[in-house]
């Protein structure tokens, strides 16, 4: 079969661009296949990007990137009732991650790779991938693509590696949820729903602080975030899909009360809502087939391990690293090597830091975390700061009955703590 081009890249978010840039410098002839109108949107996260993998990708070019605000603050709240508990960490020498607006930053991401020679060809629908002669049709409402390779960025839904069999669930988006129950490739415990607002209300300081917010999700399992911006303020919700199906409310009513619960006023500039991964390492779907690579969201490369919530560096990285493995499957003619790809990636970060946080990953997956903990933490606080005629306990007593008072067992406790360290 004779190709029109070396790798087609589905989806041009943040792994996909990133494929394609690193497939371009390789000397390769790629084209993006976005559905959006333009990149970035389609796109919704955080609004916060670690940027080591933007430098190992663009070197210095990454200072001309549109990043926002370097977060040099750190705010856990924790709300329970009418209680609150929190805590700050402050470091004004650090530039590890930027609060970013995800419209203006893969706008200017996709420019890159157009820089390089890059098509991207947007409003483009992909309908369906066949193998033939060796090689992949990808076909589209813009026509067919031949092509040996392609790399799979279209998030989290994974449609490629469905077209393809590789995840058993091809025609889910037309199906409810309720019928998805029993589909191993399509659990709705290994979805969450991110729900994203940007305000219009400026930030008091000249860096950018992250907020980390559980216990004002009306009940749904999941936690918000809230990031300042130059101009703006980003804030958000993450709800499990299981936890979300059935609830009476709906996920834009939660994060409103959400927003008026955190004081938060101001113009609503922005809402965006979008499918998100929640895999351990050990439920990681497929990676890598015959002529396919999975790449970001697609790949389920969502980390979160109590401190940090990670999906934009690990997209970046898994599609400049498979842009970097196409070249050496092109140049040892056997396409079907994409096992290459998968080496790479147990070499990179990715994989490892997915392993570490994988026991930690199965906190976030139970009512504790979201219900008694919170609850036994509020009352150990309120107790010990409260001060009356009666004699004063002691930390040991209370703590040794807010567990019972919560129903905690103390082997369940052990377990849970065993996790986090």
């Amino acid at each position: 079969m004779d190709y029109d081009v070396d790798v087609a890249v589905v989806g041009g978010g943040l792994a996909g661009i990133s494929a394609a840039i690193s497939a371009a410098k390789n000397g390769l002839s790629v084209i993006v296949l976005e559905r959006g109108e333009h990149s970035g949107s389609k796109n919704v996260s955080g609004g916060r990007m670690y940027i080591h993998s933007l430098k190992t990708l663009l070197g210095d070019r990454y200072r001309d990137a549109p990043l926002e605000l370097p977060i040099k603050k750190e705010t856990f709240e924790i709300y329970t009732g009418n209680n609150k508990a929190s805590f700050s960490f402050e470091n004004k020498d650090t530039e590890n991650s930027y609060s970013i607006l995800r419209s203006r930053f893969d706008a200017w991401f996709a420019s890159e790779a157009e820089n390089l020679g890059v098509p991207v060809s947007y409003s483009t629908l992909v309908s369906g991938i066949d193998r033939e002669d060796g090689g992949l049709v990808v076909k589209s409402d813009r026509g067919d693509i031949r092509t040996p390779l392609v790399i799979e960025s279209d998030g989290a839904a994974g449609f490629a590696s469905r077209y393809l069999g590789i995840r058993k669930e091809k025609a889910f988006k037309m199906q409810p949820v309720k019928n998805l129950q029993e589909n191993p490739d399509f659990m709705p415990k290994q979805f969450m729903v991110g729900v994203k607002e940007i305000v219009d209300k400026k930030p008091d300081a000249d860096y950018g602080e992250a907020k980390t917010i559980l216990g004002l999700s009306n009940g749904v399992k999941g936690g918000g975030f809230a990031y300042t911006n130059k101009d703006s303020t980003s804030i958000g919700l993450t709800l499990k899909l299981d936890s979300l199906e059935g609830h009476s409310e709906k996920a834009f009513n939660i994060i409103e009360d959400f927003r008026e619960k955190l004081g938060i006023e101001g113009k609503l500039l922005e809402y965006s809502a979008h499918l998100i991964p929640f895999y351990r390492f050990e439920t990681l779907p497929a990676r890598y087939a015959d002529n396919l690579m999975v790449t970001g969201d697609a790949a389920g490369f969502l980390i979160n391990d109590g401190f940090t919530i990670r999906g934009m560096d690990n997209a970046i990285e898994s599609g400049r690293l498979a842009g970097e493995a196409a070249k050496k499957i092109t140049d040892s003619g056997d396409f079907k090597d994409t096992y290459i790809y998968e080496q790479m990636l147990e070499k990179s970060f990715i994989l490892k830091d997915m392993q570490a946080a994988s026991r930690v990953s199965t906190l976030f997956g139970n009512e504790r975390t979201f219900d008694a903990y919170p609850k036994m933490m509020a009352g150990i606080l309120e107790r010990m700061f409260t001060v009356t005629d009666n004699p004063r306990e002691n930390i040991k007593s209370v703590l040794m009955d807010e567990i019972k008072k919560n129903n905690i067992g103390y082997y369940t406790l052990l377990q849970d703590m065993l996790k986090v360290i």
